[in-house]
């Protein structure tokens, strides 16, 4: 799909969230590539057939034509979301699924999972165990800027949408309030400048060992290398 071309810079929703966790990892993805296929790819052809029948084999099948270079090792994390998933008796076939979507007014765009008829409208699918009790601030916002898209898509108000934790076979709704938004507009604001060529400054507890970019992030400054 084409970025909306309203208010400046266009920014995907998976920019928005990482910029809302650390601008700077923004700017090493910017050029830095995409990860391996892994545990998303498995869980977003899983939730496909969620609610109408799953075939281990099938699944598998279709995970290794969409990505031919994923490892065969996560053909076990598939037959553990799939044991976890038939716990849950829940689920709901989409009307339809990845959705391209965009928010002229906001200047986002992004792909919806799964879009309903009616509600919950639309979910999101996550590769993550669930937390304890409600949602991940990063899956919240994720909903939040859905909700923008789908609002302007449909012309009518969105309560919000679900979040599919398939590790966990658990499905949470998410209706957005003021500091969802509010986060949004802060994390919007951010992805733009580095998407605008702003070099954001360092965290303060950097460099954080689970990103793929500590390497780069080194404790004695961001090199001049890595940035340009």
């Amino acid at each position: 799909m084409n970025p909306p071309t309203g208010r400046g810079t266009a920014v995907s929703i998976s920019s928005l969230v990482t910029a809302a966790a650390c601008p700077l990892r923004l700017w090493y993805a910017k050029s830095g590539g995409s990860p391996p296929p892994g545990r998303y790819a498995v869980c977003r052809q899983l939730s496909e057939h969620l609610g109408s029948g799953v075939s281990r084999e099938t699944v598998w099948e279709e995970i290794c034509a969409i990505h031919p270079d994923i490892s065969p090792e996560f053909y076990g994390f598939l037959d553990a979301c799939i044991g976890s998933c038939r716990n849950n008796s829940s689920w709901i076939p989409p009307d339809e699924t990845d959705v391209p979507v965009k928010s002229e007014k906001f200047g986002i765009y992004g792909i919806v999972d799964k879009l309903y008829r009616d509600e919950p409208f639309f979910s999101i699918v996550r590769p993550s165990q669930a937390p304890a009790a409600g949602l991940y601030h990063s899956d919240r916002l994720r909903i939040t800027a859905y909700t923008f898209c789908l609002q302007e898509l449909f012309g009518e108000h969105i309560t919000g949408g679900l979040v599919e934790y398939i590790p966990d076979g658990i499905v949470r709704q998410c209706i957005p309030q003021p500091i969802d938004r509010r986060r949004f507009i802060r994390a919007l604001h951010s992805a733009k400048k580095v998407m605008d060529g702003t070099i954001p400054a360092k965290p303060s507890r950097a460099p954080c060992t689970w990103c793929r970019f500590s390497d780069r992030c080194v404790p004695g400054g961001t090199r001049l290398s890595d940035l340009l």
